[in-house]
């Protein structure tokens, strides 16, 4: 068991350490009691896109499953303590860190529930929003930046995000087709591999450890909390989508999991990108769920089954029944491993 008070992640050097001033304060701002003209705004703006719900059936898209999934599950506020909540339910969870003036978020949910989510997070922190950390580039976690960054929110994300954000984006296997955003959502502060935020007495690491789940992926250390919310590098207790246009892999992901198992301890509180609140326990389960399914398909690989044929092998099987409840059905991620693994192997040869 780690110390709880010397956090292993002070270590992480940082490359860039920002304390911005608020970028506005209003005791009862109307910044969370969105306007039509802002909202219609953003619903445009972010709209534009082929995320559109299907009808139930068995033809629909992960995606399409998803994005219904989040339209209509409750919106759950929880105090994690330290002046930190979790909101849930309407997309990617999104954290809010409160000090005396202020509060920072880390992501921003999906664009058609950015009013509910706002007066959520105004009658938990009664403080306006001033930051915006996003962990990633996908629609249900960046869904409100147009909202936040048209009302002068700072947002902050790695280098990469802002990349994919201001160019169409195709996710293979799952029916995404997205972007670009607008300027209004965009970060306006980045990094490349690692950032520290003050926001009262906690002090945010922000860490990239290079592509995971997508190329542009942000975890985020939150000290003396003991907090670190990570995104959709793991979901609890769903199988991830790997982005594979984004740079994405199950490589990648087992070594970003390797990495905040190496600076957590089981006291640590995890936001992961969908689901409650896990332990490191949780997170260890996770991490041995992909290595053995990495196994798995390494073996049908060099077999030289084809995609299909390792998608009837059913090398996710054991696993299914903790992992498979999501709208990651294992095909679809048995699809997205082998794919990004036999394009890996092709370009190490």
């Amino acid at each position: 068991m780690r110390n709880r008070t010397s956090q292993p992640w002070a270590k992480l050097r940082s490359e860039e350490t920002t304390n911005s001033k608020h970028v506005f304060q209003r005791a009862r701002p109307s910044f969370f009691l969105a306007s039509i003209q802002t909202l219609a705004l953003a619903l445009l703006l972010t709209g534009l896109t082929s995320r559109g719900i299907a009808q139930a059936g068995t033809n629909e898209t992960v995606i399409q499953k998803a994005t219904e999934q989040f339209e209509n599950s409750p919106l759950k506020t929880t105090s994690l303590g330290d002046g930190l909540f979790l909101f849930s339910g309407d997309g990617g969870n999104v954290t809010a860190v409160v000090d005396d003036g202020s509060t920072l978020l880390i992501d921003s949910g999906i664009d058609s529930r950015i009013t509910e989510l706002g007066e959520a997070i105004h009658q938990a922190t009664m403080r306006p929003v001033t930051r915006l950390v996003s962990t990633h580039w996908h629609f249900d976690h960046i869904g409100g930046n147009v909202y936040f960054g048209s009302e002068g929110v700072t947002i902050i994300a790695q280098e990469n995000l802002k990349k994919r954000l201001s160019s169409v984006q195709d996710v293979p296997f799952v029916g995404l087709r997205d972007g670009p955003y607008p300027p209004q959502a965009l970060p306006g502060v980045t990094y490349s591999s690692s950032l520290t935020l003050h926001q009262g007495s906690q002090h945010l690491t922000l860490a990239n450890y290079g592509s995971a789940h997508t190329v542009g992926d942000t975890v985020i250390y939150i000290t003396p909390a003991n907090v670190v919310v990570v995104g959709d590098i793991f979901s609890n207790h769903f199988y991830p989508i790997i982005d594979l246009a984004s740079g994405g892999s199950i490589d990648g992901m087992i070594h970003s999991v390797d990495q905040i198992l190496a600076q957590t301890d089981e006291q640590t509180k995890i936001i992961p990108g969908h689901g409650p609140v896990a332990r490191r326990a949780d997170l260890q389960d996770y991490r041995n769920m992909l290595v053995q399914v990495r196994l798995r398909i390494q073996a049908l690989i060099a077999a030289g089954k084809t995609i299909d044929e390792a998608v009837a092998a059913a090398p996710t099987k054991d696993f299914d029944t903790r992992w498979g409840g999501g709208y990651v059905s294992p095909d679809i991620f048995i699809r997205m491993a082998f794919s990004g693994m036999v394009t890996s192997h092709s370009e190490d040869r």
